[in-house]
């Protein structure tokens, strides 16, 4: 299956919870993004309104490649000021004022409607699918987005276990598209020579140029450069790690238990089940308080072996601010209002924190 390319072929609106009002010290306003990673879009609005950045809060990350529409709260900023906002694939709508900012409870869920190349053998296996996916939803795997190219989870890696300039070499050097190309064979043949890279950075690299900024005053203080990326998108990155280990423990767990069907994520790969399969009810995502009883937890440990890591290397010493309990997730989850024409439409929802691609690849399975 493949999704197809133009941005109305993959529409996502948010299903949130909010409160507003007439008056508050938080301007709430209804987002809507074409080929826009949240992260850059929050950075180009708070460029327009001069505030900054960390004034600008959200609930979810969207797809870049999409049309998105989601919620964010604005500190310190009046209802004149967001509808003078112009950026390019970008639509504002005002909604009201609130005393708190947008945060994760808020955020229910979403509602997407995709269109998608299919070819007949995987119509088939969708009509065959549909209702063994409706009765017991499907493995609540983290999706591609979770991992961007493979490069989250491995500044993750590098973060939790202290390799701080690992860490930046891939902020700096693991980009997509000829000139992002371009500017990694740079980075990697001047590593250090921080003046000359910051010459030639693409004007799209923000959190590169404050990463280099930082290291033109201090060349050799990676954790401090580290310190320039926001801390939501730092926390990202743990979080990645943490995902990726978890897809694989939970794969391993799969295939112990029934016939499997292998798909490639950026960096690792994840099991579909073909057909029925019994699992613990809620399965730890690896932190410091993290549990490793049960059948899942000696899953859990073969991959944490395989990393050279235990659980205590998630209560990150250097950065205390990115340490990370851990949490637990469930292994299957239903489906809302589940449609497919027979043809290349699909239609559903999803909770908060579930992947449609993950959804629509178990379909073709």
């Amino acid at each position: 299956m493949k999704i197809k390319q133009a941005f109305e072929d993959f529409v996502v609106d948010e299903i949130f919870d909010v409160e507003t009002k007439d008056e508050g010290k938080y301007a709430f306003v209804l987002l809507t993004k074409t080929n826009w990673t949240t992260q850059r879009a929050i950075m180009q609005i708070a460029r327009r309104l001069r505030v900054s950045k960390v004034r600008v809060h959200y609930a979810g990350i969207k797809d870049k490649r999409a049309i998105t529409s989601q919620v964010i709260s604005i500190l310190g900023v009046k209802k004149e000021d967001v509808e003078g906002i112009v950026l390019k694939d970008m639509e504002f709508k005002f909604l009201g004022y609130s005393d708190e900012d947008i945060h994760i409870g808020n955020l229910l869920g979403n509602k997407f409607k995709v269109r998608a190349d299919l070819t007949a053998t995987e119509k088939k296996n969708i009509k065959n699918n549909l209702s063994l996916i409706k009765k017991q939803g499907f493995v609540n795997y983290f999706g591609p987005q979770r991992f961007s190219s493979g490069s989250s989870s491995r500044i993750g890696r590098a973060i939790v276990k202290g390799d701080f300039e690992a860490g930046v070499k891939v902020i700096l050097s693991d980009h997509h598209g000829p000139e992002g190309e371009e500017f990694d064979k740079f980075v990697l043949n001047n590593w250090g020579n921080w003046k000359d890279i910051m010459k030639v950075v693409p004007r799209f690299l923000g959190n590169e140029k404050a990463v280099l900024d930082y290291l033109i005053r201090n060349p050799t203080d990676f954790a401090g450069a580290l310190r320039n990326v926001a801390k939501p998108l730092r926390r990202i990155f743990v979080h990645a790690y943490q995902s990726e280990i978890w897809n694989r423990a939970v794969s391993k767990y799969i295939e112990s238990k029934v016939k499997v069907k292998w798909f490639d994520l950026p960096g690792h790969k994840i099991a579909f089940p073909v057909g029925e399969v019994e699992l613990e009810n809620e399965l730890e995502i690896p932190g410091y308080e993290s549990k490793l009883d049960g059948e899942f937890g000696k899953f859990l440990s073969v991959e944490l072996k395989s990393e050279e890591i235990g659980l205590e290397i998630f209560r990150v010493q250097s950065m205390p601010e990115l340490s990370s309990r851990g949490a637990t997730r469930e292994p299957f989850v239903k489906v809302k209002n589940l449609k497919f024409d027979g043809k290349e439409w699909f239609e559903f929802e999803l909770g908060k924190g579930v992947y449609a691609t993950v959804l629509l690849d178990s379909l073709v399975v």
